[in-house]
């Protein structure tokens, strides 16, 4: 079909051209005719292909349809032709192209779901870091940057401390706080304006940018305060290993960032005080019933460490306390986190006269007290401790006087602040009721002639009579022997029963000796855990018979607590009343002859 009209038109356009040659009228009517001819032709010959080929193309179309439908009449095959003519339209018409739908079950589940959320904790604070730590992820991500991190400003300790951060570095910082300065991050956060560099000359890149061990390469940096309550309390900042990284758009995204972490700020730190106040109380109901089981220096001195241990940062502590026997401050406990942190021992007797921490004792009140150097110290001239750190100390006070010091040092400086001066000062003020609480027990127990857990004489009534009369046998003749009267194994009993289950036995047993005593015999509470008796007018030998009787007599009393039934048993020790002996002799043989009980086993009586 091609070549054909290009022969056709080739006639045509020789045609035209013979036209102008000739100018004779009839030539050129003749000339004109035949090129009306030629150009007619090539027109019908153009047709006619072009209906044959469409003939074809519908014969093939017909070819493909079942045989049922080539036996139709003629009327359908004027219907197929225009059925395939319309086919054929519409396959040379272009078809929209049809979008690409990816079904959820092609994009991995990480990609719209993320990490999992973390298990509900009670520290907000953890909370806090884990909410911040994914923002920062996110942020990272938006900006392509090689590290980003949140900072926090302390401007009452001159820190900066190291919040949540983002980073491909290797060489990223591990401490903790690090101190405010002239660095990029120093100036967002005291300013309160972002700080924007776009190219970071490298010899300077360690004192702009402070959260690197070591140069890293940096030379872009971006900072934008965090602000709460109008005060600018933190900053994020991001960096990247190119240059002209960041613009003023990085510190509008960077600012929505900030914003949304100001918002968490406000109600994380609500939860964070609720959160400390419990956790204050709770330390103090611990620290509360620990006293009320132990009642003695040592005892209260222990709980008010563990209490400060509790709440506080530190590194060692200590609890200084007045020693009215020997008229001196002496250490009663001493702690330090690691064993290769020597600390001062307990029992050393304090030189507070030329120590820093008299000045607590001067104002008394807590105070925050630079870590002294030689020749200045805390307990005495010789001391070395390894510190550079501070010393948060507050007295330990009853409305009467100041019975000590609770001292808590941290080996880094600026560390503590108002609010640990308060705690402080609460446990210091709760360990001082105690202790004015149990002085006055001791004294009013020397003075009471009853003890009054166990209904027998007190100690002090008990050792009164016992001088008396060996001051009487000493003019006047006579017999007697003084037992010790102890219950074995009073630790276990302690252990499972608590102190006040050990005092409801003694009671009990109490009751039992005074029914076998004789209505002249003396008996006395002795020790804690002990009885005291003076069988007068008795020989060694009826001494050891009545001894029995009482041993016998413990052994089979049946006990109940707690709803849980047992026994216990009792060693009996005695020494006999002869001249020449004074009462200190006396009541060292009964000591002696106690240990001999417990060490045959206990449940027996031993009588000198």
């Amino acid at each position: 079909m091609n070549k054909n009209a290009a022969g056709f038109g080739i006639l045509l356009i020789v045609s035209a051209v013979t036209a102008w040659y000739f100018s004779d009228l009839t030539i050129r009517i003749a000339a004109g005719g035949a090129a009306a001819i030629g150009l007619g032709g090539a027109i019908w010959t153009l047709v006619s292909q072009r209906r044959s080929s469409d003939t074809d193309e519908t014969s093939e179309a017909d070819d493909t349809q079942p045989a049922s439908r080539d036996a139709a009449g003629g009327s359908d095959a004027g219907q197929r032709d225009a059925d395939a003519s319309g086919a054929q339209q519409a396959q040379r018409a272009p078809s929209p192209r049809t979008p690409r739908i990816h079904r959820g079950a092609e994009i991995p589940e990480q990609y719209y779901r993320g990490e999992a959320p973390p298990p509900v904790s009670d520290d907000p604070r953890a909370e806090f870091d884990y909410v911040t730590q994914q923002i920062l992820t996110a942020l990272k991500d938006h900006l392509i940057a090689h590290s980003v991190a949140l900072f926090w400003i302390n401007t009452e300790r001159q820190q900066l401390v190291i919040g949540p951060f983002v980073s491909d570095s290797k060489g990223f910082t591990t401490a903790r706080r690090l101190a405010l300065g002239t660095d990029l991050v120093s100036q967002a956060g005291i300013s309160g304006k972002p700080v924007l560099l776009a190219d970071i000359v490298p010899s300077s890149e360690q004192d702009l940018i402070p959260y690197y061990d070591a140069r890293e390469g940096v030379q872009s940096f971006v900072a934008v305060p965090v602000y709460f309550d109008d005060e600018p309390i933190a900053a994020v900042v991001a960096d990247s290993m190119a240059p002209d990284a960041f613009g003023v758009e990085t510190v509008a995204s960077i600012g929505r960032f900030t914003a949304i972490i100001s918002l968490l700020l406000a109600g994380f730190n609500q939860k964070f005080n609720l959160s400390a106040d419990a956790k204050l109380l709770a330390t103090l109901g611990a620290m509360r019933r620990s006293m009320q089981s132990v009642m003695d220096p040592y005892g209260v001195a222990s709980a008010a460490a563990a209490a400060a241990a509790d709440v506080l940062d530190w590194d060692y502590m200590a609890v200084i306390l007045f020693n009215n026997e020997k008229r001196c401050w002496s250490v009663v406990r001493s702690q330090s986190r690691a064993a290769s942190l020597p600390y001062v021992s307990e029992g050393v007797t304090v030189s507070m006269d030329g120590s820093v921490l008299r000045s607590a004792l001067d104002e008394q009140d807590a105070r925050i007290i630079a870590s002294p150097k030689q020749p200045a110290y805390r307990f005495h001239e010789k001391e070395t401790i390894a510190s550079q750190g501070e010393i948060c100390a507050a007295p330990i006070l009853t409305p009467r006087r100041c019975l000590g010091l609770l001292v808590v040092e941290y080996r880094e400086g600026s560390q503590y602040g108002s609010r640990d001066i308060t705690v402080l000062n609460q446990i210091a003020e709760m360990a001082g009721l105690f202790l004015d609480a149990q002085q006055t027990r001791e004294l009013a127990r020397k003075h009471l002639l009853i003890d009054e857990t166990t209904r027998v004489s007190s100690r002090t009534f008990l050792l009164q009579r016992l001088n008396e009369e060996h001051a009487r046998m000493r003019k006047a003749s006579g017999e007697a022997v003084f037992f010790l009267i102890g219950l074995d194994n009073p630790e276990e009993v302690t252990a499972r029963y608590g102190q006040d289950g050990l005092d409801e036995i003694l009671a009990q047993l109490g009751q039992v000796v005074r029914g076998t005593v004789q209505i002249y015999d003396v008996l006395g509470r002795f020790d804690s855990s002990r009885f005291g008796l003076l069988m007068l007018h008795t020989g060694a030998e009826d001494a050891y018979l009545r001894g029995e009787k009482i041993r016998k007599a413990i052994a089979g009393l049946v006990l109940s607590q707690d709803g849980t039934s047992f026994s216990v048993t009792a060693s009996l020790a005695g020494c006999a009343f002869s001249e020449g002996r004074d009462l200190d002799h006396v009541l060292r043989v009964c000591e002696q002859a106690m240990n001999l009980a417990v060490g045959d086993g206990g449940n027996c009586v031993k009588v000198v």
